[in-house]
């Protein structure tokens, strides 16, 4: 009988689906305990398998809107804005945190930086009106260079 007590049925899907949270908890709990047994591997290979994709996923949408706001402040700097410069700036310290707290995604930052300039052009080509092919086909900086940006102050607002 105590044997039972101490082998626990690892938590299966219904609890990953009821409350991911305590499902986690639990995951926590059977590795910091050594009970490898009641890891739900299933799920936890899916989970974290989710978890990459969602990371590369941020990534490459915080990367489209800031590659779409220097798109048009290029290519429309007279249009240049308090919200422009905000966006720019809040977008280039998110991808930085990112990086900082997931390195691998610095080593693909400029591959996943590739797609998201896709995105970018089709973007700014509605917002400005401009045609697609005004915009370079392939992307003109590097992550490096979009994170060291320092928009300038919009006229009149200094």
């Amino acid at each position: 009988m105590a044997r039972m007590s101490q082998t626990k049925k690892p938590p299966g899907r219904e609890l990953y689906e009821r409350d991911e949270h305590e499902w986690i908890a639990a995951q926590i709990s059977a590795l910091e305990s050594g009970q490898m047994n009641r890891l739900d591997r299933e799920n936890l290979i899916e989970f974290l398998s989710e978890m990459t994709i969602r990371d590369r996923r941020e990534l490459r949408s915080r990367l489209t809107v800031l590659l779409l706001h220097l798109l048009k402040v290029r290519f429309q700097p007279e249009r240049l804005s308090a919200s422009w410069v905000s966006t720019i700036l809040v977008q280039q310290n998110e991808i930085r945190s990112l990086i900082e707290d997931i390195p691998s995604l610095g080593s693909r930052a400029d591959a996943i930086a590739g797609q998201a300039y896709r995105d970018a052009i089709r973007l700014a080509a509605r917002e400005t009106g401009l045609p697609a092919s005004r915009f370079a086909p392939a992307m003109p900086w590097t992550v490096t260079e979009t994170l060291a940006f320092d928009p300038p102050e919009p006229a009149g607002e200094t």
